[in-house]
C-alpha cells in the first residue's frame, strides 16, 4: 500500500523515508525530549506502526489525542510521558485500555493521585510515577485504595524513577 501524500510528508521529514517498504511494523522504542511534535506525529505514526514496547516522551506538545492513538500499539510497556501540560485526567481511560503496560510515568503533567484513584485500573501496571499536588487530601488514603485496587502496583510520588526511592505502599 501506498503512502498518501500527507503520510509520505510525515516519514519523510521525520524518518526519511519515500515508501512504505522501508519502514517496519514492529519498532522497539520512541525517544523524544524537547521538541514541537504533537498530535499529528501520533495520527501518523500509528497508521503504519503497531508494535512498539518503549515511548519515552518529554515536553512535546502531545494532548490526550496522543495518548489515545498510543492504544493501537500491541506490546506497549514503558510509558513516559513527563512534562506534558496538556495530558489530563481524560488519559486515564486510555491507560486502563493498554493493556501490556507496566510502567507509566506522568510526571508533570494535570494528572493527579485523585485523578488516579479516580478511574486508574490496569492490572498489568507494575509502577506508576506522578507528582502530588500541594493541596490535595487524603494522599496515603487514596495511594492505599490504589494499592488495592492494583496490588502488583507500586506508586510513586514526587520522582521519576524507581531508583533509591521508594513506593508510598510497598
Amino acid at each position: 500500500m501506498k503512502f498518501t501524500k500527507e503520510e509520505k510528508k510525515f516519514w519523510q521529514s521525520h524518518y526519511h523515508f519515500d515508501k512504505p517498504s522501508q519502514l517496519h511494523e514492529n519498532w522497539q522504542q520512541i525517544w523524544s525530549v524537547d521538541n514541537s511534535e504533537g498530535d499529528d506525529f501520533f495520527y501518523f505514526f500509528t497508521l503504519r506502526v503497531t508494535t512498539i514496547v518503549d515511548v519515552y516522551l518529554k515536553a512535546s506538545l502531545i494532548t490526550d489525542k496522543a495518548v489515545e492513538y498510543m492504544t493501537k500499539f500491541k506490546e506497549l510497556k514503558y510509558l513516559v510521558l513527563r512534562q506534558h501540560q496538556n495530558i489530563t485526567k481524560a488519559s486515564i481511560p486510555f491507560f486502563n485500555q493498554m493493556d501490556k503496560l507496566e510502567s507509566l510515568d506522568v510526571t508533570k503533567t494535570k494528572i493527579t493521585l485523585t485523578d488516579l484513584y479516580d478511574s486508574l485500573n490496569n492490572q498489568n501496571l507494575k509502577e506508576v510515577f506522578l507528582d502530588s499536588e500541594e493541596k490535595e487530601e487524603n494522599i496515603l488514603e487514596k495511594a492505599f485504595v490504589l494499592k488495592e485496587r492494583m496490588p502488583n502496583c507500586d506508586i510513586y510520588l514526587d520522582t521519576s524513577d524507581s531508583y533509591n526511592e521508594k513506593p508510598i505502599f510497598n
